[in-house]
């Protein structure tokens, strides 16, 4: 029997421009990535039959991804976060199965630059208080499988 070899988390990183050390964004525990072709519906009438209904056809007008993290508000990166704002960054996203080791196993890597558009904070005095940030991709969102 065979199944999927599943991913069990996903980590996010912020790339530096000056080629440090990637940035772990601690906290931010689920991860959504989007991949969208973006269209447009056109509607055709057969030549030869005028009288039908017109059918959709679709144009593929661009192709885009987009990030969700969320999970723990994390004090210690507010101020780094604030600075990634609205900035054009590259980003890396681990995709990890737990195996008992302290990394996990590395089983790819996306890789893309975006813009983070939104950072949000929701800090509860009677709760769970969280957080959730959101990357607008530009250009493609790679994908490098571990080796």
């Amino acid at each position: 029997m065979s199944y999927p070899t599943e991913i069990d988390a996903a980590i996010i990183y912020a790339v530096p421009t000056d080629g440090g050390a990637r940035v772990i964004l601690c906290g931010i525990e689920n991860v959504t990535i989007n991949e969208t072709a973006n269209t447009s519906d056109r509607f055709r009438t057969e030549c030869d039959k005028p009288g039908r209904v017109p059918t959709r056809s679709v144009r593929t007008t661009g192709i885009q991804w987009d990030v969700t993290g969320s999970g723990l508000s994390n004090a210690d990166q507010i101020t780094a976060l604030k600075g990634m704002l609205g900035q054009h960054r590259a980003y890396e996203i681990d995709a990890i199965q737990y195996d008992g080791t302290d990394a996990g196993k590395l089983l790819g890597t996306f890789d893309g630059t975006g813009v983070m558009t939104a950072k949000n904070l929701n800090l509860q005095r009677s709760g769970d208080s969280g957080s959730e940030i959101t990357i607008a991709g530009e250009g493609e969102l790679g994908w490098t499988p571990a080796a």
